[in-house]
């Protein structure tokens, strides 16, 4: 029965009802917004974890442990080939590979690319990280100056016309094009700018050559498919801190790098929740002060109630309801324009919101509380107005 009566007031009063639960829309798709785009920037970065390969161990120049980051991650590293060659004869270790992150640029003419990774490997890496090729090939051992580009960074550069066989200048020195990468998937990615993907590569021991002062920031390392995790790392481990101190390498599986971006985008799922909750509270002040406004106006609807049986307990249910029937309206309403709003950014955007039934019910209950928290007030002052006092107040 009060469920009744508060949808009558609603009804009576949907204008009133309507902008009430604005706030509480804006809010709820707030919230539903940016954490499924949090968590389809998640899949998009697994994406690119997994598309490293199978059987693919990382040795990185530092240590992650406990969800942080080593300075030396991002700079100096203490790995050398030395290292690789090591590695490689570790039982259940098929290959390992040095692999080098370059600064700088490529471009063709006038063209530049933009952003593309600059990375120097070696033949190896490609036989561990099997690519599809839209065009030429990999360079093999022994090459001198060629390169293998990204399908992003060759379109960018010849718009209208095979790479292969063209000139680019790679930080000021002049490489030939042998091959083009091809991943359709990840072009489409957010991340395809800075994944395995918008990748140029050049041979790793013509560089060295070049350059003998350069850093090896990453040994890729591909394990036999029987080899035991747990038990490789520990072999690894122990080749490596020959030479190196503990805290200035570590070996890790796709699952502890999974486990890092896990806990990295828990991180930020929560942040902006929190975040954006602070709609949510002003749509909850806006549901309650009209509220307040609406129990001064309907002083003799309550008198009329409470003399007729109705207890303060009605009452109070009755208007707590339209709180919570306004909250779940505008949240409902918030999901709708979430919907729409992932759906352009899916077609016209590289996002890819992952919408969920965590996302929804998150939005949901997050609304229906804030709800439950605002309406309390404005429902205890109408169960408390005395019959006779409201009566006479009209």
């Amino acid at each position: 029965m009060n469920l009744v009566f508060a949808l009558r007031s609603l009804r009576d009063g949907w204008t009133r009802a309507l902008l009430s639960a604005l706030g509480i829309t804006v809010g709820a798709a707030a919230i539903a917004l940016l954490v499924s785009i949090a968590l389809g920037v998640r899949d998009d970065v697994e994406s690119q974890v997994r598309d490293l390969g199978v059987n693919v161990l990382v040795v990185i120049p530092g240590r992650i442990d406990n969800g942080t980051f080593n300075p030396n991650m991002g700079g100096m590293s203490y790995l050398e080939d030395a290292d690789a060659t090591a590695l490689a004869r570790v039982p259940g270790v098929v290959r390992a590979e040095p692999f080098t992150f370059l600064g700088g640029y490529v471009k063709a003419g006038a063209k530049v690319a933009q952003g593309p990774l600059l990375t120097a490997c070696t033949p190896g890496w490609f036989a561990m990280r099997p690519v599809v090729m839209r065009e030429g090939r990999t360079f093999g051992t022994g090459e001198g100056d060629v390169t293998v580009l990204g399908s992003l960074a060759a379109d960018a550069l010849f718009p209208k016309a095979s790479a292969i066989g063209k000139r680019v200048t790679i930080n000021r020195r002049k490489y030939t094009v042998v091959g083009v990468t091809q991943d359709k998937k990840q072009e489409g990615s957010l991340l395809s700018f800075g994944s395995l993907q918008n990748l140029v590569y050049v041979p790793y021991d013509r560089l060295r050559a070049i350059q003998p002062d350069i850093q090896t920031d990453r040994i890729m390392i591909q394990a036999r498919p029987d080899a035991e995790p747990k038990a490789l790392i520990k072999r690894c481990d122990a080749v490596l801190q020959r030479r190196l101190d503990r805290a200035q390498f570590q070996v890790l599986t796709q699952e502890d790098l999974l486990g890092l971006v896990y806990k990295l985008t828990g991180i930020l799922t929560w942040l902006l929740t929190g975040l954006t909750s602070i709609a949510l509270f002003v749509g909850g002040v806006g549901i309650m002060a009209v509220m307040l406004m609406s129990v001064n106006e309907r002083a003799k609807e309550i008198g009329v109630r409470k003399a007729v049986g109705a207890r303060g307990r009605d009452v109070f249910a009755q208007f707590l309801m339209e709180a919570l029937l306004l909250s779940t309206f505008g949240g409902l309403m918030g999901l709708l324009l979430t919907v729409g709003v992932d759906a352009a950014l899916d077609a016209f955007t590289p996002i890819h919101p992952k919408m969920t039934p965590g996302v929804i019910a998150l939005s949901l209950l997050t609304s229906l509380g804030v709800g439950g928290v605002f309406g309390v007030i404005p429902a205890m002052k109408a169960a408390r107005k005395d019959p006779v006092a409201a009566l006479r107040s009209e």
